[in-house]
């Protein structure tokens, strides 16, 4: 039976006072893991079907349920550091709760996986404690993002995510959302599969944080080999105090802020990716640094990155500080070996860096913008890169005589107000206009 109770929650708002709000509860009966089958051991058998008709079953802590030809379906599932045995399936619309201890992990051992979220199901069974492998098998995985659960899938420590299928974002109006948010230690995020945002399908107008990948505060992180594409935000966002995070081998496609966003990290490498269509709210970036009031980014490093049809390619630059708060800082930025054609903003922009390096890349300018432009930071190297701009037959001439280092947008290296610079061996293909 199911119990459903009336009950009010005060909420608090501060100088806007009291108020009172009813909402309905719906508990399940709790039933004894008896009902699963015979104990033996620690170890409970199931040799047939076990229907719990909505209830929540509780296992006792450290058993193990052995599946022999039986599924557990249409309940809740509430473990203990709970083992499973199973060669075949062994949930059906089963919500899945508790602390598990499962190291290998697959949608294989669910019989349905057709209705909204059912990736939290599957991704419940993994623990922080236990090194986790969850296989995301062939199939298309539909996830809804709410007010009250704005992340999807959620990724703890030591799990490495193999991602086959696609994963396909519900419309919704929300104004943040993160499709899949890792936290934690040692995670691994990769497969050929695909992840999939609603930006041309969002109903609301506001916000610009729905993010592909949010990863916070993360250690040790590594992303690879996904397509991620048409967000409301971002594809892939780093923060809070990330460390010693890889980005490699993906597709990001048609974000509508970023390709990829850096705001609070040290020690981020991106490379071997192909960033396109990036466009629809500002900043516009493929590659977006940008710490915000007293954070910091660090030791960055961007190679052998494509980029095509964003409104712009890679950004480095401070945020703005509220309330007296300590000025945010970049530290050091390394580009190299990249390809940046971009539709209407710097292929490359850096201000108010500590140190900054661009070496052996292709850079296509838009009308009227230099390829490079940096500005009040530290040291500067710039080696070694194929430039190409529009000029006219006067700004040529200039460019030829300075080595292509000059103040403003008709100079393909803009270089101002650095402590030190190191400006040889660029390569100009200028575009008559």
């Amino acid at each position: 039976m199911i119990i459903s109770v009336a009950v009010f929650l005060s909420c608090d708002s501060g100088n806007a006072g009291t108020s009172s709000q009813e909402q309905e509860i719906v508990v399940a009966d709790k039933v004894d893991a008896s009902v699963l089958g015979r104990n033996r051991e620690k170890r409970i058998i199931i040799d047939k079907d076990i229907d719990l008709e909505g209830k929540e079953c509780i296992i006792p802590k450290g058993n193990t349920v052995v599946f022999n030809g039986g599924v557990i379906k249409n309940g809740i599932l509430d473990g203990n550091m709970t083992k499973i045995e199973c060669k075949g399936k062994a949930f059906d619309r089963v919500t899945i709760k508790g602390s598990w201890n499962v190291p290998e992990i697959s949608t294989n051992l669910f019989v349905n996986l057709d209705y909204v979220n059912s990736l939290r199901d599957v991704v419940a069974l993994a623990n922080p404690r236990v090194k986790n492998r969850i296989v995301i098998e062939k199939g298309d995985y539909k996830v809804r993002a709410e007010n009250k659960a704005k992340v999807c899938v959620p990724v703890c420590s030591n799990t490495d995510l193999i991602i086959k299928g696609t994963i396909r974002l519900a419309p919704n109006d929300l104004k943040s959302y993160n499709i899949i948010q890792a936290q934690g230690e040692n995670i691994k995020i990769r497969g050929n599969g695909t992840i999939i945002g609603d930006k041309h399908t969002h109903t609301g107008q506001g916000g610009e944080w729905g993010m592909g990948i949010r990863l916070t505060g993360v250690i040790k992180t590594n992303i690879s080999d996904l397509t991620i594409k048409d967000c409301w935000g971002d594809c892939i966002y780093v923060g809070g105090n990330s460390k010693n995070v890889i980005i490699e081998n993906c597709k990001l496609d048609g974000g509508r802020r970023q390709g990829i966003s850096i705001t609070k990290a040290n020690g981020v490498t991106v490379r071997n990716c192909t960033i396109t269509n990036v466009c629809g709210t500002a900043p516009e970036y493929a590659i977006d640094i940008e710490p915000k009031r007293h954070d910091f980014v660090d030791n960055i490093l961007i190679e052998n990155v494509i980029v095509r049809d964003c409104e712009g390619g890679f950004k480095a630059t401070t945020g703005k500080t509220k309330d007296g708060a300590k000025t945010p800082w970049i530290g050091a930025v390394t580009i190299r070996n990249c390809d940046v054609k971009c539709r209407k903003k710097y292929p490359i922009r850096f201000k108010k860096c500590k140190k900054i390096e661009i070496n052996k890349c292709k850079l296509n300018a838009p009308d009227g913008l230099p390829p490079i432009s940096v500005t009040y930071s530290g040291n500067a190297i710039v080696h070694n890169n194929n430039l190409s701009y529009y000029y006219d037959m006067l700004d040529k001439a200039k460019n030829e005589f300075r080595e292509l280092i000059g103040k403003g947008k008709k100079f393909p290296i803009d270089i101002r107000k650095t402590n030190k610079q190191s400006v040889k061996n660029n390569k100009s293909i200028a575009r008559e206009e």
